[in-house]
């Protein structure tokens, strides 16, 4: 397992200074971490793809390190943030690798910035399409505001700030211009409307493919990490092809 350090990216000309995590050499892979989180929901994952590949994990502005910096108003100013990150790192080409929350500024990277995104993920991915909205509804009302105070320091008022993000945009438009090999992963033990996601999804697209993780649920990313590398791997490796 490779170890990540930590870079504090400096300011760039619109007054974004991500800290990231960084780590391995070879074909980058951007993860972007969900709302009330911070990157270091990846680390199982990251640190294992890190032997094979350069892997950036930066915390969104208001998450994690990047607390400082206020809450963005939009998921464009989320993605334009990441798209001065991956400029500071010299990035020109990605896989990105988003969760939860984060499927929106990822989908929204690969439709706004196809010539930079080689391929995305979308790990649980429950917000994008208005029937998700409703799951998503409940798990924010029950869980993102104590999320928020373990990462941040404004507990409600972040969360209902990152509530709106999603229920004021509609990502239909956007997934069916993404042109990038798609891949959306599910756990079997995520509620149905997760699951039922992930294929709609698939078929919004296009060109997605569904993989579905046996025994997989909510934690997924720190439960089963190693099933994630084995749908992951075969998948990048294609990707790596590609590029």
């Amino acid at each position: 397992m490779t170890a990540l350090t930590l870079r504090a990216i400096p300011a760039t000309r619109r007054a974004s200074a991500l800290y990231c995590a960084t780590g391995g050499s070879g074909f980058p892979l951007l993860f972007i971490h969900g709302f009330g989180a911070c990157g270091d929901v990846f680390q199982p994952l990251a640190s294992k793809l890190a032997s094979r590949y350069q892997t950036i994990v930066p915390d969104l502005r208001g998450h994690g390190r990047s607390r400082r910096l206020p809450l963005a108003d939009s998921i464009e100013r989320l993605a334009a943030d990441v798209c001065d990150l991956l400029d500071l790192l010299g990035v020109s080409r990605t896989v990105i690798i988003g969760h939860a929350g984060g499927t929106a500024v990822a989908a929204h990277l690969a439709a706004d910035q196809p010539t930079r995104v080689s391929g995305l993920v979308l790990i649980s991915p429950p917000e994008i399409l208005p029937c998700g909205r409703r799951s998503l509804g409940a798990r924010l009302r029950d869980g993102l505001s104590a999320a928020f105070s373990r990462s941040t320091s404004a507990g409600d008022h972040d969360a209902q700030a990152c509530q709106r993000l999603l229920q004021h945009t509609d990502y239909r438009t956007q997934l069916r211009s993404i042109t990038a090999p798609t891949l959306i992963i599910a756990g079997d033990r995520d509620p149905a409307p997760i699951l039922r996601q992930a294929h709609e999804i698939a078929q919004t697209i296009g060109h997605g493919t569904p993989a579905i993780v046996s025994g997989g649920g909510v934690s997924l990313l720190h439960t089963h990490a190693d099933a994630l590398i084995d749908v992951l791997t075969p998948w990048l490796d294609q990707q790596e092809c590609a590029a």
